[in-house]
């Protein structure tokens, strides 16, 4: 049995995109738990280096390889908001995670894969190209038997051993590790893996130097935790106190349909207007009064959707007095008049419309 190859040094930072499939019997559980750590990795990124620095993306793949919309009620919101990055982009590290599968038995698990043939020819695709492709528990079955697997070391939990070296005899089965990397195919033997797959995965892409911190944050480890707890006990560590921008950002979400005044800003954050746009600039990438348009448009959206106002009285309680220009702002922060986004997004229809209770008295 051959060693489990270490994680590749010096990994030039990249970026890295993940196709996640969602097919019939998939533990979908899994997949969004996936989509909820490459935010993480994304959030770290932003605290590291400003708002701009998200260097993941991903998107959910139907079982016939298909985007899924981001209009999808239920895995919409899990969707992600970026474009995916054009094929051949040498810039990009790309992935394909594929989610265990339920099945109450190997020969049902089986019968599931082969229902499955199209994501197979995918994941066959994936590999020739030389994507990494991610697999977690039985997931395995649906890219196992693909060229160029044969003698890939794999993870593989002990109740799948004897199976799955019945069906690919050719695999090399590492059971003793829940994770293991072989080339452009990582593996988590069971479902308590997808963190260190994760680690593993984004790795790859995007160095180790992020990765510590990453690690940090994900994986478990006693000896940091525990001496953590005992210096907070003892006061060395103070609860993380409020910072400029954190002032700052509240009094503008406070004052919403105010008189924007940057002084004013400043002086809820304790420092002077020079300092306060040197700090928007070099955390958010934009000046205070962009950020403040950005929320009333937030709102705007809202009202849009859940009220039947005009377009005036909304623009008043977003701080436009001149409907004029909030629908100038409002065109330019989300691409769209509100007229036409009420006409998207409302919830409600027109008054004409309403169903009323017929609160007639009986005869």
């Amino acid at each position: 049995m051959k060693p489990i190859p270490p994680a590749r040094p010096n990994v030039t930072p990249r970026r890295l995109h993940v196709d996640l499939l969602v097919y019939p019997d998939s533990m979908l559980g899994l997949t969004l738990a996936m989509v909820d750590l490459l935010r993480l990795a994304n959030t770290l990124a932003q605290l590291q280096g400003g708002p701009k620095a998200q260097p993941v993306t991903w998107q959910l793949l139907d079982a016939q390889a298909k985007p899924l919309s981001s209009a999808d009620p239920l895995l919409g919101p899990y969707c992600c908001r970026r474009p995916v990055p054009a094929a051949g982009d040498a810039s990009v590290m790309r992935a394909c995670f594929v989610a265990p599968l339920f099945a109450p038995s190997v020969p049902t698990l089986r019968a599931a894969v082969r229902r499955l043939a199209g994501l197979r020819a995918h994941l066959d695709q994936c590999l020739q190209r030389g994507d990494t492709v991610v697999g977690l528990s039985n997931g395995l079955w649906l890219f196992a038997g693909a060229p160029g697997m044969q003698g890939r070391a794999v993870a593989v939990a002990w109740y799948y051993v004897a199976s799955i070296s019945l069906d690919f005899p050719a695999l090399d089965l590492q059971s003793e590790s829940d994770c293991v990397e072989d080339g452009p195919v990582v593996t988590g033997g069971t479902m308590s893996a997808l963190p260190q797959v994760v680690v593993s995965l984004l790795r790859r892409a995007l160095g180790p130097e992020f990765m510590q911190a990453y690690e940090s944050l994900l994986l478990h480890a006693g000896e940091r935790h525990a001496m953590a707890l005992q210096a907070t006990r003892q006061s060395h560590i103070r609860p993380t106190r409020d910072s400029v921008m954190a002032r700052a950002m509240q009094w503008l979400d406070d004052h919403l349909e105010d008189t924007y005044s940057l002084a004013a800003a400043a002086q809820a954050a304790a420092v002077s207007p020079r300092t306060l746009l040197r700090h928007f600039q070099q955390v958010m990438g934009c000046t205070p009064l962009d950020y403040l348009h950005s929320q009333r448009c937030k709102r705007a959206r809202i009202m849009l959707e859940v009220t039947l106002d005009s377009v005036a009285t909304i623009a008043r309680a977003c701080g436009y007095s001149d409907t004029a220009a909030f629908r100038r702002v409002f065109l330019r922060y989300e691409k769209t008049s509100p007229a036409a986004y009420r006409s998207s997004h409302a919830l409600r229809t027109s008054r004409l419309r309403w169903q009323v209770e017929d609160v007639r008295a009986d005869p």
